[in-house]
């Protein structure tokens, strides 16, 4: 690969990856009330769901995801029931005795397995990866050389972006130091989480959604 489809391939995946969206939300969700070295593992969790993206891209099996119109539908009606129950979790969390400089209430292992199903909420990532790495991908080359360039170049700018939203997530913190604030915030966080799950939910049964082989 050369220097110059490389660097396109960076400034490509850079703008794909900073528009705020789920992993965002929960990045700095997750910072705000469990501190930012616990956040952290919220990029943990994205990253894993990144090389599961990135082996099912080469591997080929996003051809079959998008010829097979039932197995398409029900990764992401499955995807929109968890956004919708982490939602509902955040409405229903109680803040009456929260100090978030001292909040731990969420294990390591919960912050890494929320992160990555929210990750994968939305199947149509593995198409988005595909679209970009086949802009990339020389027919006439190695396609594993090529892997070895593109999926580190494209997890270490993963990585660096949220990494930014978990910092953010400090100021979000201090500014949540009030419990009315904290309550709000949640529910905010939630009610993007259910919209978001609904919106997948309203796209499905949508007559239009129908993926043609």
């Amino acid at each position: 690969m050369s220097l110059e489809s490389w660097m396109a391939f960076v400034g490509i995946w850079i703008l794909a990856g900073i528009p705020l969206g789920p992993n965002a939300l929960n990045c700095i969700a997750t910072s705000a009330s469990e501190g930012f070295h616990k956040s952290l593992l919220c990029i943990v969790g994205i990253l894993l769901a990144a090389m599961l993206f990135i082996f099912i891209v080469s591997s080929g099996f996003s051809v079959v995801l998008v010829a097979n119109a039932k197995v398409f539908a029900f990764i992401k009606i499955m995807g929109a029931a968890y956004l919708i129950w982490m939602g509902i979790n955040l409405w229903k969390k109680d803040t009456t005795d929260l100090q978030l400089e001292s909040a731990k209430s969420i294990s390591r292992f919960e912050i890494v397995k929320n992160s990555f199903f929210i990750s994968v909420s939305n199947p149509k990532a593995i198409l988005s990866y595909g679209a970009v790495f086949s802009q990339f991908v020389d027919q006439t080359q190695p396609l594993n050389s090529q892997l070895l360039v593109l999926a580190p170049t494209a997890l270490c700018i993963v990585a660096i972006i949220y990494l930014g939203y978990c910092r953010l997530g400090l100021g979000v913190g201090r500014f949540l130091s009030k419990q009315k604030r904290l309550r709000m915030f949640n529910r905010s966080i939630g009610t993007a989480y259910i919209a978001g799950g609904v919106a997948i939910l309203g796209i499905e049964s949508s007559p239009n959604s129908r993926i043609s082989p």
